[in-house]
């Protein structure tokens, strides 16, 4: 079934609705009420403060009953960052393509459940099926966490979960688990350094942008910048560079007084400023930036697991950022730097994260320690703590939607997925859960020009519709 006028309309002010994390999910709530509403579903809003919202939809089929089945959808997005060729916030279609941020990392899968649910009226099923639109799920899962471990879940108590996450229409019912940690780097002792005379220069570093789950398929900018800083020995007074722990970063800039040294790689652009007041120089602590990075690696857990793309476990350095030094006395000679940089790492279902965290913590904090004799401090958080799930390829829930998909003409045969989802937050609080929705995630996700096929969102549309008719026995 095409796409209508009305599907189209939506899509758009979907795409045009900032739901970058940070800035909450009330755009694109604002836009799922009504239609929900209008699909004869009760609305609740799960408030958590005042731009992030968890929205609820149901029950349908029945007017009563648990065991259920709930399709979930995050609302949230990753910054659009750099190399866009159209405006990210305007749905733009080209050759059988939409493009915009979210229109397959997964703002549009919404619409197409939300339509599933308006061709579900009047038809009598023995489960009830939910709509959940999440907050958060790009910086920690956090709408679906705080959902699970609500009142509200509890009322509900689905017993089968589909997560939207673009899959090409396949099932996924394995996925990596998600660490990530924030360190914080503090050279209490870095020499001022000057830029009287000619001046700053941003030297700028170009990468890759892509899936972190996928590092290989990208070119990490801040790797670049760092292997320039370390070869070239110059001061730094400022670096920039990512815009999510789960983005391998495009782009990463320092700040450095003239004239500089010559190092490698060289700069991929140079743009000249007037003198500032003197600042740290933070190239100590951003060698040791690029040592935890080093020992990030050799922790990572080994193993390899033939159903995931890579197969084994990743991670990276993908945000780096420098704090603002306080203006120093006239006299002064040092002052205090501080970088902080956030570590990613995707772990196969097996593997522990408690433990990854913890041999990573001892380690880096004796290093620290050894290394800066008092003058270098490493403070550690733990921003994302997430176990890989896998269910069994004869599950219920894999068989169900793999008869659906095959009504379809479809290939039900379960998959694996590289990232991390929602569907492990459900696993864990007991729940089938598999991942499933229409659109490319390797090379697509979180990376430039996100695009999704139409094809696909036509596909989806009906298969919500027959995985409902299948999981919740309705007539």
């Amino acid at each position: 079934m095409a796409l209508t006028p009305a599907f189209l309309q939506l899509a758009r002010k979907m795409i045009a609705a900032d739901t970058v994390s940070a800035n909450g999910t009330l755009g694109a709530a604002a836009v799922l009420q009504p239609l929900w509403e209008h699909a004869g579903l009760e609305v609740r809003r799960q408030v958590v403060d005042e731009i992030h919202v968890n929205l609820l939809a149901g029950p349908g089929g029945v007017t009563s009953g648990k065991g259920g089945v709930l399709l979930v959808t995050h609302l949230d997005t990753v910054p659009a960052g750099p190399g866009w060729q159209t405006d990210p916030w305007t749905l733009t279609e080209k050759d059988g393509f939409f493009f915009g941020l979210g229109v397959a990392d997964v703002k549009l899968d919404a619409l197409c459940k939300a339509e599933a649910a308006r061709r579900m009226q009047g038809r009598e099923c023995k489960r009830p099926f939910w709509l959940l639109g999440t907050f958060g799920e790009e910086v920690g899962l956090r709408g679906a966490r705080h959902f699970a471990q609500s009142d509200l879940f509890r009322e509900v108590a689905p017993s089968q979960v589909l997560c939207g996450e673009p899959s090409e229409l396949k099932i996924i019912h394995a996925h990596k688990g998600y660490v990530v940690v924030r360190c914080t780097v503090r050279d209490l002792k870095a020499r001022l350094v000057s830029s009287a005379g000619p001046g700053v220069e941003e030297v700028q570093f170009k990468g890759l942008a892509a899936h972190s789950s996928t590092p290989h398929l990208g070119v990490n900018a801040i790797a670049k910048a760092l292997r320039w800083a370390r070869s070239s020995g110059t001061p730094v007074i400022g670096a920039r560079g990512g815009t999510s722990s789960n983005v391998v970063p495009a782009s990463c800039t320092l700040l450095v007084p003239t004239p500089r040294d010559k190092g490698e790689p060289a700069p991929d652009e140079v743009k000249f400023f007037p003198a500032r007041p003197p600042a740290p120089n933070l190239w100590r602590a951003l060698a040791t930036a690029s040592a935890l990075e080093d020992l990030w690696q050799e922790t990572l857990p080994k193993g390899s697991d033939p159903r995931f793309d890579p197969p084994g476990a990743v991670g990276g350095l993908n945000v780096l950022v420098s704090a603002d030094a306080p203006e120093a006395a006239p006299d002064a000679v040092y002052g205090a730097g501080e970088i902080a940089l956030q570590l990613d790492a995707r772990l196969l279902p097996n593997q522990d994260p408690d433990a990854l965290i913890a041999a990573f913590t001892g380690r880096a904090q004796e290093w620290v320690a050894q290394l800066g004799r008092g003058e270098l401090t490493l403070q550690i958080e733990v921003t994302r703590n997430a176990s890989g799930m896998a269910l069994a390829d004869d599950a219920p829930l894999v068989r169900a939607a793999a008869a659906a998909l095959a009504k379809h003409g479809l290939d039900g045969t379960p998959r694996a997925k590289p990232t991390s989802t929602e569907a492990g937050v459900f696993a864990r609080a007991g729940c089938e859960a598999i991942v499933f929705g229409p659109g490319r995630s390797t090379g697509n996700a979180h990376t430039a020009n996100e695009r999704i096929e139409m094809a696909q969102l036509e596909q989806a549309c009906d298969l919500y519709e027959t995985l409902l008719v299948e999981l919740c026995s309705c007539t």
